[in-house]
């Protein structure tokens, strides 16, 4: 039978929100004759139309060859970026590569695959381990555990956690990235999901004593109670700063509280809990700064929320990816 296509029309008349709706009908599967024709009488209707029409095609030719960011999480437009960081170098961790894939990939399975623990998407998990300590693990998250005589050792290869320690005559460790973290009966919250690959950790109760991992960098530091710190993909630890520690806590009642936060990092921390991908148009639209309190449990509606208060765009271009664009 045949089809009489549908006008698209969005609210508020914008027309670069009308011309990715086009584009995603187009490219659903769906798409009849009609729905060509009438697509392109819609661009021809001005130099508007057609530049806007343009800009959605461009987005949609981009997001056929999306990339994944290894070290966050997030997906963006284009092909792989040539070159890797000292890190990567330092770690003998260039060669690594994911194969294959497609528009229903979350996570780096290579990373996961055989940990002890980890969580899938929207899952947090509490875990007691043998000494009496506990781990609460954020979505998306994954950790190894080696308990013996002499030490407690955790890796925590991907995502965030936050760690109670109880006393031990063993010193207790975690790994992450390229930091040591060691205590003797400490709370403290490490986060890797930053979108520029940076770690944070935050001491919630009593000292943590950090020390890098790779040869020639600086000899760590120690971070008190109520303190937080970012050390970039390189291992270079950056400034202190005070934080209250409910703010480190926040993620395990489903809330994201963002200080001055850079909405790639908030961004980020929501796709742990989003189903597909989150995509930046451009790296810039990153570093726009957000304070904020977003409920976590609910990406889309928090998603939302930022666009209303920042010159951005969220647009769900088909079920799996979802565009973040500048207004």
């Amino acid at each position: 039978m045949k089809q009489t296509p549908i006008p698209v029309s969005c609210p508020g008349g914008d027309i670069s929100t009308e011309a990715l709706a086009w584009i995603v009908r187009l490219h659903s599967g769906d798409a009849s004759s009609e729905d060509r024709r009438a697509y392109d009488g819609w661009r021809a209707q001005s130099a508007a139309h057609e530049a806007a029409a343009a800009e959605a095609e461009a987005l949609w030719s981009d997001a056929a060859h999306l990339r994944r960011d290894r070290k966050t999480g997030l997906v963006y437009p284009g092909r792989e970026r040539a070159g890797v960081s000292r890190r990567q170098l330092l770690t003998g961790m260039a060669g690594l590569a994911v194969a294959g894939g497609g528009l229903a990939a979350s996570r780096p399975l290579f990373r996961t695959l055989g940990s002890d623990y980890a969580t899938e998407t929207a899952e947090t998990r509490a875990i007691a381990l043998p000494d009496g300590s506990r781990v609460v693990l954020n979505a998306l998250s994954a950790m190894d555990v080696r308990f013996d005589e002499s030490m407690r050792r955790v890796t925590l290869k991907e995502g965030q956690a936050y760690f109670e320690v109880a006393a031990d005559a063993r010193p207790f460790s975690v790994s992450a990235r390229t930091t040591l973290v060691e205590t003797d009966g400490a709370a403290f919250d490490i986060d890797a999901n930053a979108s520029d690959g940076s770690l944070g950790i935050a001491a919630t109760r009593h000292t943590l004593r950090l020390r890098p991992t790779i040869a020639g960098l600086s000899s760590g530091m120690t971070l008190s109670e109520g303190e937080r710190v970012s050390i970039d993909e390189d291992g270079a630890i950056g400034t202190t700063v005070a934080q209250d520690p409910a703010i480190a806590l926040a993620w395990q009642s489903g809330m994201y509280v963002a200080e001055n936060r850079r909405l790639g990092d908030v961004v980020s921390a929501l796709a742990r809990y989003h189903d597909g991908w989150i995509v930046f148009s451009s790296d810039r639209l990153k570093l726009a700064r957000v304070s904020a309190v977003l409920d976590l449990r609910t990406p889309d509606a928090s998603l939302a929320a930022l666009a209303s208060g920042l010159p951005i765009r969220v647009t769900r271009m088909t079920r799996f990816v979802t565009l973040i664009s500048a207004a």
